[in-house]
């Protein structure tokens, strides 16, 4: 194999190989963001009822 040959293949499989690393980077970015707005997203909802206040045990049938 000639030296122009190799050096053009070991060009090729460096681009592929940085585009992939990129490619990767940007969706683990990503998908860290998407993590960061579920968990904003988990702890603005409000917190449950106490079940163990009476609060709703009573229900007035005859207003």
């Amino acid at each position: 194999m000639n030296i122009a040959g190799m050096s053009t293949a070991m060009s090729n499989l460096q681009t592929q190989t940085d585009h992939s690393v990129k490619s990767h980077n940007l969706a683990k970015d990503h998908m860290e963001m998407v993590g960061e707005q579920v968990m904003q997203l988990i702890d603005s909802v409000t917190p449950a009822v106490d079940l163990s206040s009476p609060l709703g045990q009573n229900i007035n049938t005859r207003a």
